[in-house]
């Protein structure tokens, strides 16, 4: 967690380094895009089948475990649109 902070920190100075903000930008929406509209999906499926399977076997965490599904569920899908809400709010 502490190397994803660091990264994230260093990004912006490594784009003002490059010179070339245009293809940094470009590249982090296009690994955005693809976390939200491929990945994300994928696992959220998998989190439903695995609960699915779960709650047939009777297990009894399983209800707990499909809450936490919704609630990553709902982030992911639900993302794009608090992105596009904070840079409403930015101005960009």
């Amino acid at each position: 967690m502490a190397a994803g902070t660091i990264m994230m920190c260093a990004a912006p100075a490594f784009a003002q380094y490059s010179g070339n903000t245009g293809q940094v930008g470009s590249f982090l929406s296009s690994a955005a895009n693809w976390l939200v509209n491929i990945l994300g999906p994928g696992v959220f499926v998998i989190g439903v089948i695995m609960v699915g399977l779960s709650l047939a076997m009777g297990d009894q965490d399983a209800m707990r475990r499909g809450c936490y599904v919704i609630g990553g569920g709902a982030l992911i899908f639900l993302s794009s649109s608090v992105l596009a809400i904070l840079q409403s709010l930015t101005g960009h």
